[in-house]
């Protein structure tokens, strides 16, 4: 099992974005959800009866819940991946270990000083590959500045604010739908990078088809 976590702000529509190309590439996928934004909750259709707070919801290949799930039901996905969003809310601990933290901030210093926070947190396992994505830029003297800011050893990657990528973010909610043929360039290069950070084992190429395959809900 893969296991990948998303600190920080929101990140939503990346997560469902890179969900959606692993599920393209036949990769067996599960969100958990610690977060208390619910905007992942908005975009997965929960039918009557249906509460992803107790139990996992299958929605178009993806599995959720907004809880830690139990072992047994991890049991399932040792050969998938396992996103966790927590937001701002980083668990103390995990039933699993985390191979990859990808960390979301924008250029705000009140934002910077909770980032902070959550980086003291990683472990010293070398294995966990660092990002730092840098949302709603909009000149690169802000993107620098974050970099000052952390000073952090990481791979940081920055996405400028661009209706676009809002826009589609709000279809996604509105539609309930994880389709994204409307981003930025710039977004899609991170949602590739990021994909191939969890895939290392399938050619780049392979990748790129996928999205471009699940980027209209495919």
């Amino acid at each position: 099992m893969t296991s990948v976590v998303f600190a920080g702000m929101e990140a939503f529509d990346i997560v469902l974005y890179i969900s959606g190309t692993a599920v393209v590439l036949g990769r067996r996928i599960m969100i958990i959800d610690l977060s208390d934004t619910g905007a992942i909750a908005k975009v997965i259709h929960q039918g009557m009866g249906m509460d992803s707070s107790k139990d996992i919801v299958h929605y178009r290949g993806i599995d959720y819940i907004q809880r830690i799930p139990r072992d047994e039901e991890l049991e399932e996905f040792e050969e998938g991946v396992v996103f966790t969003v927590c937001g701002f809310n980083f668990p103390d601990s995990l039933p699993f270990r985390t191979d990859i933290l990808n960390i979301v901030t924008d250029s705000m210093p009140s934002c910077m000083d909770r980032i902070t926070g959550l980086i003291c947190l990683k472990t010293a396992d070398d294995s966990i590959v660092d990002n730092i994505i840098v949302r709603d830029v909009i000149t690169e003297d802000d993107y620098e500045r974050v970099i000052r800011s952390l000073n952090c050893k990481a791979n940081y990657m920055y996405l400028y604010h661009d209706a676009s990528d809002y826009e589609n973010a709000l279809r996604c909610q509105l539609k309930q739908t994880v389709r994204f043929d409307k981003i930025s360039a710039a977004m899609k290069r991170v949602v590739i990078k990021l994909t191939g950070d969890i895939f290392p084992d399938i050619k780049p190429s392979v990748i790129r088809k996928a999205f471009m395959r699940a980027r209209k809900g495919a």
